[in-house]
């Protein structure tokens, strides 16, 4: 019986660099420093990010196939737009896979993950208060992994990671780097409730978030509806 082939090192080489690409360029997509509209290009991308062009192309095409970026027959590529009507729907999917997140994460974490969440809680807090949006911007993210980490749901957490990207994107156009008190504590809340174990807590929270993420682009499309 033949034993499975190792994956070549150059293989692995070329895979983190794609990966590498990937999460550089999404960074640069969600945060702005790609702005909706700009045209990209495999080569100036490469040069940018200072890796080859084949993992460069490679993390274009999964970005193209998750809505972030569009490609151009013979042009390259452009960032794609975000509109108030594709927030909603994005929402929509949203919501019934993160309370599930959450919800199974208030259950499933284990004692060291619970001592993270009140750590992440408590800093978060903090930035809060003294308006540090890089510090809450990290903390952000460190509790979507490790809420994703502590659901013990691979396939949720697949998911989610699309909708998290497209989110911050959102964020980002509608608040820049102002760090809104009532989104902060929704999170806050979340991360409590998950470190104490406590299911439908965390849900109910994850739930007025999002309702307070729905009020932007329904705010924006609301003065469109009434004119028509």
């Amino acid at each position: 019986m033949r034993r499975p082939r190792k994956p070549s090192p150059k293989r692995n080489d070329l895979a983190n660099l794609t990966e590498r690409a990937y999460r550089e360029l999404e960074e640069m997509i969600a945060t702005l420093a790609l702005a909706p509209g700009t045209v990209v290009s495999e080569a100036a991308l490469s040069k940018q990010l200072g890796i080859g062009r084949t993992p460069v192309r490679e993390a274009m095409k999964r970005l193209a196939r998750e809505r972030l970026l569009q490609i151009l027959p013979r042009r390259g590529c452009i960032v794609a737009d975000s509109r108030p009507d594709e927030e909603l729907n994005v929402i929509e999917a949203r919501r019934p896979i993160e309370i599930l997140v959450v919800r199974t994460a208030a259950i499933r974490a284990n004692a060291e993950e619970r001592q993270a969440f009140e750590r992440i809680a408590n800093a978060m807090a903090s930035s809060l208060a003294s308006e540090d949006f890089n510090g809450f911007a990290r903390l952000d993210a460190e509790f979507n992994d490790l809420c994703l980490a502590a659901c013990r749901n691979p396939i949720a957490a697949s998911m989610m990671q699309l909708i998290t990207t497209l989110n911050r994107r959102y964020w980002f156009m509608h608040h820049g780097r102002t760090l809104p008190a009532e989104g902060v504590e929704h999170h806050v809340e979340i991360a409590r409730a998950i470190a104490r174990g406590d299911a439908e807590a965390a849900a109910g929270a994850a739930g007025r978030l999002l309702d307070y993420i729905e009020s932007w682009p329904r705010k924006v499309l609301a003065p469109v509806r009434f004119s028509q």
